[in-house]
C-alpha cells in the first residue's frame, strides 16, 4: 500500500497542476471568443444605421456583438 505522504503529494501535484492550467486555458479561450466575435461583426456605421432604422434609441441599443 502507498504511504500516506506519497498519496498526499500526488494529490497536491494533481491539484496544483489544474490550478495552474485552468486560468491560462480560460484566458486563452476568452481571447479566442473575442477575436471570433469581432470577426463576425458588421462595421459600426451599418449597425448604427440599422438601429436607428429599427426605432431604438442609443440607450436601448444592445452590444455591437449581439446577434
Amino acid at each position: 500500500m502507498f504511504d500516506s505522504l506519497i498519496v498526499h503529494r500526488l494529490h497536491f501535484a494533481y491539484t496544483i497542476t489544474y490550478h495552474y492550467l485552468f486560468p491560462q486555458l480560460t484566458m486563452g479561450l476568452a481571447l479566442l471568443i473575442v477575436i471570433l466575435k469581432r470577426s463576425r461583426c458588421e462595421p459600426a456605421t451599418s449597425t448604427t444605421t440599422r438601429r436607428r432604422a429599427s426605432g431604438r434609441t442609443s440607450s436601448e441599443s444592445t452590444s455591437p456583438w449581439a446577434w
